[in-house]
């Protein structure tokens, strides 16, 4: 079939700042379709499909604008040093685009090598090269967009040493001087939030970050003050200043770093900030409460205990589990809070309050908590009787903690086990042999944490049945009970159980292919390699995806979570195979009726998956898509637990999360009904998602 070609608007000079969008200027190019997908199917196979990286090398020396910034951007995702070498010229590309993919596919192509690690093979990229590359290109580069992109690449490098260090922090500085970005700012934070390692940022860094603090751009505004709390160095007037800004975020970065002031400064500025009409800065404000070496005042602990916005309450509960001055009149207000039953509001937000009371009830009066458990562990709601487990752990109810572990529920299951392990030990090793044969992979993981050490005889035995059958779903998903099982196989197994193990080498998973061979070498004394064979990746039409636009998700909220719906506008260009992905399953129905399962106030929302855990998604991994794209408030990322592990499961970031950036895939971002997101506790459930285009659903 002869190619297909489109004409699409392709970037020219890229920011990735929330108040920018995606692209500042624009000029059209035609795309060979066909070459656009074989280049994204590549990419997303990591270069070991059936073309391997031909489809990402062979546009590199071409003059489509387009494919040779997606190439350079798919090289820099393979996360390989050996391909560094092959970026380094493209610092030097005319379209300033390519320029910031280079610096960002460099950096990202390094994440493979650990701090100080020298790569084996001496054609593939040093960290110290790195670092002078980007160096030289940060110190000549003329175009703001590639300047941005370069300060952020370096700041990220896991720099060897505080030389190394030094010389990145020079870099950043010496274009810092003459103008902050968001940028270059932060490039200074990613270092700063590297300091144990490489050493506390400069005087002359702190100097012009305080100054920066005071730019009228938001968004160094925001991020200067992070840096200044990530150090340490918030000064009095740059905080004073920053509590009365305009912006909530601004406002909320002051407090993050009033740990630095002195205590009538931070106890004036929480004080001031507990009446803020934005819940995040009430929400920051009793975090900051707690900052000082002393226990708190639980005079404005406990009055955010009552404030309008569940969120605040819910943290000021936690709070007063960590204890206060004034310890009795916390745990009565807790005992009270834990009791009360609430009429108002939705019929999903009832036990969200009493059930954090118990629990921090639990940690200030073990006698008085041990009294309300029976109540809260009996509640047809599974999320109190969760609390209820996590309780019952800390004041070593072991009674309670023996029903729950027979709970219909798995997560409730997954806690009371986890309570176990630390308030009976080997005791319960009847227990979590049973719950090996769990279907919920929660479950099955706690069991086999908790079994570390175990001397039963029926251990090894049941390890090696519950990792048979969670092997033979041949599901990534399962990848952590079963990596944790191997651990427990090989601390108890011998080389008379090496054929059992044996056809683990030639695993779907890399990782349990390697331990299998690990733990065959250390049983049988031979050196033993694995051959793993990595799951054939799903197909899906990428080139399509990518060159569509204003392609948009509504969400909408079940009814007895509060209803209302907000809609999202994914980012096909930047994360192709993640949009596919979703939009699939979408389209299957997999998120409707679906729970979001952990709730951070001033962090994120996550959820989406079966089984309301974040263990438990659809059953294949998808790649991560990373971009120089910031985790700013109202985005969507995807959750992962390490590189590449993504199950369909979202999360939705409530404030700016710049400590998520390069980490974690972005595909989408709210642009409507953004209040119901943010009002979303935890135990919500999604009523129905459905695709937008044109203003209208589209398929079911």
């Amino acid at each position: 079939m002869p190619a297909r070609h489109v004409w699409i608007a392709v970037c020219a000079a890229v920011t990735l700042w929330p108040r920018a969008g995606v692209c500042q200027t624009r000029t059209a190019s035609l795309v060979d379709t066909a070459a656009l997908q074989h280049l994204l199917v590549a990419e997303d196979a990591r270069g070991t499909g059936r073309d391997g990286l031909t489809p990402l090398l062979a546009p590199l020396a071409g003059g489509d604008t387009l494919l040779r910034r997606l190439a350079v951007r798919g090289l820099g995702r393979s996360q390989r040093p050996d391909l560094g070498r092959r970026l380094l010229p493209f610092l030097n590309d005319p379209v300033p685009s390519v320029r910031s993919e280079a610096a960002n596919a460099i950096a990202q192509s390094m994440r493979g090598l650990q701090r100080g690690e020298t790569p084996s093979d001496s054609a593939q990229l040093s960290m110290p090269q790195a670092a002078a590359a980007l160096t030289h290109a940060l110190a000549v580069e003329a175009e703001p967009a590639v300047v941005d992109a370069l300060a952020q690449s370096l700041g990220r490098l896991r720099l060897p040493d505080s030389t190394a260090a030094r010389e990145a922090e020079t870099a950043i500085r010496s274009r810092l001087t003459t103008q902050a970005t968001a940028g270059l700012v932060h490039g200074l934070y990613t270092l700063a939030r590297a300091r144990r390692a490489t050493g506390n940022l400069t005087p002359a860094s702190v100097a012009l970050l305080r100054t920066a603090a005071t730019s009228s751009d938001t968004v160094v505004r925001r991020l200067a003050l992070l840096t200044l709390a990530t150090t340490g160095d918030l000064d009095s007037a740059t905080a004073v200043r920053a509590a009365g800004d305009k912006d909530d975020e601004t406002r909320r970065m002051a407090l993050r770093g009033s740990g630095a002031l002195s205590p009538r400064l931070r106890e004036s500025l929480v004080r001031q900030a507990l009446s803020d009409p934005s819940s995040i800065v009430r929400t920051e404000a009793v975090v900051a409460a707690r900052l000082g070496d002393t226990p708190p005042d639980c005079t404005p602990i406990l009055t955010a205990a009552r404030d309008t916005d569940p969120y605040v309450v819910l943290t000021a509960i936690d709070s007063l589990g960590s204890g206060c001055a004034e310890r009795p009149a916390a745990a009565a207000a807790l005992r009270q809070l834990a009791v009360a039953s609430s009429t108002k509001g939705p019929a999903d937000h009832s036990w969200q309050v009493p059930s954090h009371a118990l629990l921090s009830l639990a940690r200030l009066d073990t006698a008085t908590a041990a009294g309300l458990l029976p109540r809260m562990a009996g509640s047809k709601r599974w999320g109190a009787r969760l609390y209820a487990a996590r309780a019952a752990a800390v004041v070593g109810a072991r009674p309670v903690l023996l029903r729950l572990a027979g709970d219909p529920d798995h997560n409730v299951q997954e806690a009371a086990i986890a309570g176990l392990a630390s308030t009976a030990g080997h005791e319960a090793d009847s227990v979590y042999l049973r719950a090996l044969r769990s279907d919920g992979n929660q479950v099955a993981l706690a069991a086999a944490v908790a079994l570390k050490g175990s001397t039963h005889s029926g251990a090894l035995a049941a390890l090696l049945d519950a990792f048979d059958r969670l092997s033979a779903s041949r599901s990534e998903n399962v990848k952590d009970p079963r990596v944790a099982m191997l651990e427990r196989i090989g601390e108890l197994g011998t080389a008379a159980n090496a054929t059992r193990l044996r056809p683990y080498l030639a695993d779907y998973d890399t990782v349990v292919a390697g331990m299998a061979a690990a733990t065959l070498s250390k049983w049988t004394g031979d050196t033993i390699e694995p051959k793993p064979a990595p799951l054939p990746i799903r197909a899906e039409p990428l080139a399509e995806i990518f060159l569509r636009r204003n392609i948009r998700l509504r969400v909408t909220m079940a009814p007895s979570s509060g209803g209302g719906s907000f809609t999202v506008r994914l980012f096909p260009d930047e994360a192709p195979a993640t949009v596919a992905r979703v939009l699939r399953l979408v389209r299957e129905g997999f998120y409707d009726g679906k729970v979001f399962q952990r709730v951070e106030p001033n962090f994120v929302i996550q959820g989406g998956g079966p089984n309301a855990n974040e263990y438990v998604g659809d059953s294949r991994f998808m790649r991560d898509e990373l971009t120089r794209r910031t985790h700013a408030r109202g985005t969507l990322g995807i959750s992962a637990r390490g590189r590449d592990t993504g199950d369909g499961q979202w999360f939705i970031n409530l404030v700016d999360n710049p400590l998520l950036d390069h980490e974690f895939t972005i595909f989408g971002r709210i642009d409507g009904g953004q209040a119901v997101a943010e009002r979303i506790l935890e135990g919500d459930r999604i009523g129905r998602i459905q695709v937008m285009e044109g203003g209208k659903a589209v398929g079911r």
